[in-house]
């Protein structure tokens, strides 16, 4: 509807007399309200729909204008109606308009899968000018996960290196134990691909607590280790004494706690879809941790140790 402000002078005819005229029309007037037992309904005055639907049947509405003189006039009279397209809604974000477009997955790939491959699907989409493309939604929340997690993970372990470097009062053996944490990832890795999960926020929490885990374990096995050496055993015998008596220990707090999750991580009971990828990453992750405390943490001890106390071996 384009109001002709001139012609509607004329005729004594204010616009915003017109916009009241045809918001009654349309959407009505509230005149009052109707109780019934404790609650109430608006009473709601409006034309009815054969009156308002056409542009001819619109043109026909008459305005009164201020002047009681004046003879009513017809709304066609004084503005010009067409149908056209519009848009029902304008959205900003930003002091600018948007143009929101979204999607449902279908189930078949995983949310980061298909937000990470339309974002490299659309790197070189034409763009009208003036235009410009970002993400946000599902996508945004996402990222911004997966950086929070990310700056988590590398703060803990750089407050437990901070912790053990104060404690032994050396540089060696908290970076010996730190080393372990990377090859305990590929049991994580592994348990991904076997059970074709994505990578979500429950494998990130699940891998920062399988860091306490394995940071744990070898904790114990190179204090026993500096225990023995302290009793006047050499370097590979400390490392053999100590990896025998603290096989049992390692084997049974690991496999319980396997044990434990494994329901979860097979995903029995009514929701645990939710928590299932990080019971998944547990229990790969702890059973490959095993092996890493137990074989590799001392292979890295004996190669960290000085020229001197390994001649000795």
């Amino acid at each position: 509807m384009r109001p002709d402000r001139a012609r509607a002078a004329e005729l004594g005819v204010d616009v915003e007399q017109i916009g009241a005229a045809l918001r009654i029309a349309l959407d009505g007037l509230v005149i009052g309200d109707y109780l019934e037992g404790d609650r109430a309904y608006d009473i709601r005055l409006r034309l009815p729909q054969e009156r308002i639907d056409s542009p001819a049947a619109l043109a026909a509405l008459p305005l009164f204008g201020a002047s009681a003189e004046r003879p009513a006039v017809h709304l066609g009279d004084v503005a010009e109606i067409e149908l056209a397209v519009a848009q029902t809604e304008i959205r900003r974000q930003n002091q600018g308009r948007i143009v929101e477009i979204s999607a449902a997955l279908t189930g078949d790939q995983p949310l980061g899968e298909v937000l990470f491959a339309l974002r490299d699907d659309l790197q070189n989409f034409p763009l009208p000018a003036g235009y410009s493309l970002y993400y946000a939604g599902a996508f945004e929340s996402l990222e911004r996960g997966n950086q929070l997690v990310l700056t988590l993970a590398g703060l803990a372990l750089f407050l437990v290196f901070v912790v053990m470097a104060v404690q032994y009062e050396s540089l060696r053996n908290p970076v010996v134990i730190l080393l372990g944490v990377p090859f305990a990832m590929i049991g994580v890795v592994i348990g991904l691909m076997i059970t074709g999960l994505p990578v979500s926020m429950p494998v990130w929490l699940g891998v920062i607590m399988l860091i306490g885990v394995v940071v744990n374990n070898a904790i114990v096995l190179i204090e026993y280790i500096e225990l023995t050496r302290q009793r006047g055993a050499e370097v590979l015998a400390a490392v053999l004494e100590a990896a025998r008596l603290r096989l049992r220990p390692i084997l049974m707090t690991t496999l319980t706690t396997v044990v434990g999750m494994s329901p979860l991580a097979f995903g029995f009971g009514e929701g645990s879809e939710m928590l299932r990828p990080l019971a998944v990453c547990m229990v790969f992750g702890l059973l490959f941790s095993m092996f890493v405390t137990l074989l590799l943490i001392p292979s890295i001890y004996l190669l960290a140790q000085p020229k001197a106390a390994r001649g000795a071996v």
